[in-house]
């Protein structure tokens, strides 16, 4: 127990803190931030026997997301006001496309997640403590990036998933985090999402999540509470479509996802 009273009395001096540097309060923040992921993270190494024994492995995913979004809710004030939820239900199986910012995106994750979903993310993600353990035990598909032989593997994978188990799978369709200093933006997608809906024959649903300026802004130690907006829009069909349609949609579904944000997102305050 004496770590907790050494967390306490950390937690207590950030506090303190705070109230005369930003910096300490941004790093209060973080650490809520960490223990939000800690607890997430155990609750879906937890859950895994009970969903892999009801045939829901790829819930462990949703399981660690609603827990960190309540417990984020609660230690760092961010709630998400999410529109168009009953697309997530209707479109199901389909590969799910979303724009990335900051590593709050996870808060929005915590949200919108769906059940029987699985993330892709890079093969180094799986050697991570407890969040790298819940990925595995979710059944979630690793990567090496740049590796053709490795891409090829994760469309087969994960196109057989979405057919054969009625499963989802979430791309962050820009491939890296985009930091804009002049307004919300979008990096130029990859195809990768497009090729994988393609090959599993199921619809790609756009995600798009406001600009965070307002509420996280890591170059100035920036992190406040207040209110997230996201749009689930309308699945995009690639019935009738070759391999050569694909860009060309990809770069219409970009521009479609540009106007959402720019219209969701608030006018960006200083700081």
């Amino acid at each position: 127990m004496h770590w907790l009273l050494w967390a306490a009395l950390l937690d207590l001096s950030l506090a303190l803190a705070a109230l005369f540097s930003r910096r300490a309060g941004y790093y209060r923040r973080l650490a809520h931030f960490a223990l939000c992921a800690a607890v997430a993270s155990t609750a879906g190494i937890v859950a895994a026997p009970v969903l892999w024994a009801r045939g829901l492995r790829a819930s462990g995913n949703w399981v660690v997301a609603r827990t960190f979004y309540y417990t984020t809710r609660v230690l760092l004030g961010i709630r998400v006001e999410l529109e168009g939820e009953d697309i997530l239900h209707r479109a199901r199986p389909c590969v799910l496309v979303g724009n990335h910012q900051t590593m709050l995106d996870l808060v929005m994750l915590g949200r919108v997640f769906p059940m029987q979903t699985v993330i892709l993310a890079k093969k180094a993600v799986s050697y991570y403590p407890l969040v790298g353990w819940f990925m595995r035990l979710a059944d979630d598909i690793f990567i090496s990036r740049g590796s053709k032989q490795s891409a090829s593997s994760m469309f087969q994978r994960a196109s057989a998933e979405l057919r054969a188990k009625h499963v989802s799978v979430w791309f962050f369709a820009e491939g890296t985090r985009g930091r804009f200093s002049d307004g919300p933006g979008l990096l130029p997608f990859k195809v990768g999402a497009f090729l994988l809906a393609y090959h599993a024959r199921v619809p790609v649903v756009p995600v798009v999540t406001m600009d965070f300026h307002n509420l996280y802004d890591r170059r100035r130690f920036w992190s406040t509470s207040g209110t997230l907006k996201v749009k689930i829009l309308e699945p995009v069909l690639l019935d009738g479509l070759g391999e050569d349609d694909l860009k060309p949609l990809m770069n219409r579904t970009r521009e479609t996802m540009l106007a959402e944000l720019k219209r969701i997102s608030p006018p960006r305050i200083a700081h």
